[in-house]
């Protein structure tokens, strides 16, 4: 008997490898048959040019030949060739191993979808983060992968291109056989969450008589909905039902909640970490911001990587220590919490963000030295007051009041002290030669000479039109216990050297209490650090 079984293992891994090594030949056998139907699509397309048919036309009836050719439905040859496209001009890592058997077709497919509009500066990461461990992971174990890293790597990505897959929600209702129809439907993902826990609720308001099963009750419940009815009858017909009920012998409505789990620091506009919708998987930053503005919060205490290794506990990865109590919405959400803290960050970086360099070139139009004309697409942004490396928060920090366009000769004449230059307000920068005259120069770009619209300022207010525009009312502004707390929470992830000083203002510096580090500017032919 015991020989027996050592066979019996021996034959199990034999036809487990010859299992794997039969797969790996059959992948490859796909990938060649996809690479011969966008042979075909690329010799179409080619003919078509040789006779001069439109571009966005070449090609079009390609599928039309492959779905006879194989025997196969015209939208599974469309697949086919756009599968193909993807792995010839751009999935190179996917072909690679879609080529050697490592994945099949169906995991071809997966990681071309999953991938379709990710952005180019990113997608070989993923890809490669993708395939690691792919030829063990099932298609949907790869797409939930996909979702996590396009949202970790490509998170303003993620988000555009959730605000426009938005644009296509809908719900249709298909008529069936045998008079039944099909509920079909694209929705946002929180709202396909507050569906599916509504009707997964209404369906246990019956007692446990009721003679349908869970999937039929679900069915039911969403035709309860609706009709207008917040819960499901039940119907086992007994006068003792034990169906829930409130004190008034009606049946009870049902509350759904959401759970979303995401980091402090991703609330806070530290990062732009994803979050995670239960029941659907990842989701980008800026949608967990969005939920978590009118919630109730519970702080859930885990241990990283890196403090399991600080503290050598053997804690497994992940390990929740601990959730605190329920909170309620802070009057203050997320999303103006983020822009706050982002914009502190934002101020204490040494390269400006590209929407802030933007603002500025827009703004100054060319470069900021008198009668230079090198647009300001060419030009370096400068800080005026120099940017501290040392100690961001006491000087030169990176705002539009500390920032011009300047060409590279102009900039390295300034850095090097043979002219001198202050902001003077308004975008408008006053220069000192080596000879102590002065030239003040104003903003040349497309708005510089914008004429003010009085029409939107027509039956307001003069005292309110000055609250408007008046900094002082926002500094007078008393921060809500939330925002103490997460201010507090930010105030320590921040190394004290690097916190800014309550209450200070690039106004409170001047020449004689800055020191001028920024780095030694290269030569004129070298190209602009923004």
């Amino acid at each position: 008997m015991f020989d027996m079984g050592v066979v019996s293992v021996a034959a199990d891994a034999d036809v487990s490898a010859a299992l794997v090594v039969r797969h790996a030949r059959i992948a490859r056998e796909q990938f060649l048959e996809i690479d011969m139907v966008t042979d075909l699509y690329v010799t179409r397309c080619e003919e078509d040019a040789r006779v001069g048919r439109n571009e966005a036309h070449q090609g079009e009836f390609a599928h039309v030949e492959v779905a006879g050719i194989l025997g196969l439905t015209e939208a599974a040859a469309q697949r086919m060739i756009g599968l193909g496209c993807d792995l010839r001009w751009r999935l190179h890592q996917v072909r690679d191993a879609f080529a050697s058997g490592r994945v099949d077709l169906a995991k071809a497919h997966a990681l071309s979808a999953a991938l379709a509009n990710v952005s180019d500066g990113v997608l070989a990461e993923i890809e490669r983060r993708l395939l690691d461990g792919a030829d063990r992971t099932s298609t949907t174990r790869l797409k939930d992968r996909a979702r996590r890293l396009i949202a970790r790597l490509d998170p303003e990505g993620a988000r555009e291109r959730r605000r426009r897959a938005g644009a296509d929600r809908d719900v249709r209702v298909i008529a069936r056989e045998d008079a039944m129809a099909e509920v079909d439907g694209l929705l946002p993902a929180e709202g396909g969450q507050i569906l599916a826990g509504r009707l997964r609720a209404m369906s246990f308001d019956v007692c446990g008589r009721d003679p349908r099963t869970h999937a039929q009750r679900r069915a039911d419940a969403l035709v309860a909905l609706a009709s207008g009815r917040t819960h499901l009858e039940c119907r086992c017909g007994r006068e003792d039902c034990t169906a829930r009920t409130d004190l008034t012998g009606e049946p009870r409505g049902v509350q759904v909640q959401l759970l979303v789990g995401v980091n402090v620091s991703t609330l806070l506009g530290l990062d732009d970490a994803p979050g995670y919708l239960s029941g659907h998987g990842p989701i980008d930053a800026a949608l967990a911001r969005e939920l978590a503005a009118d919630t109730t919060w519970k702080r859930v205490l885990t241990l990283s990587d890196a403090d399991r290794a600080r503290l050598d506990t053997g804690a497994a990865a992940g390990t929740i220590l601990g959730i605190g109590r329920a909170l309620p919405t802070p009057e203050t959400c997320p999303e103006d919490v983020t822009a706050r803290t982002r914009k502190r960050l934002w101020e204490q970086t040494y390269r400006p963000a590209a929407q802030l360099a933007e603002t500025v070139r827009i703004r100054d139009g060319a470069c900021r030295f008198p009668n230079c004309t090198v647009p300001a697409a060419s030009c370096d942004l400068d800080h005026t007051i120099p940017f501290d490396h040392d100690d961001p928060a006491c000087g030169g920090l990176t705002v539009p009041d500390n920032l011009a366009c300047l060409c590279r000769k102009h900039h390295r004449l300034k850095t090097l002290g043979y002219w001198t230059v202050h902001q003077i307000g308004q975008g408008r920068l006053e220069w000192s030669d080596p000879s102590a005259r002065t030239t003040i120069t104003d903003p040349q770009g497309p708005f510089a000479d914008a004429v003010p619209n009085d029409d939107l300022r027509a039956g307001i207010d003069d005292e309110l039109l000055a609250r408007l525009t008046d900094a002082g009312t926002l500094a007078r502004l008393n921060y809500s216990p939330a925002e103490l707390d997460l201010d507090y929470l930010l105030e320590s992830r921040i190394p004290p050297r690097q916190r800014r000083r309550r209450g200070y203002s690039p106004r409170h510096l001047s020449r004689d209490n800055v020191t001028d580090t920024v780095p030694t500017i290269g030569t004129a032919n070298d190209a602009p650090p923004f």
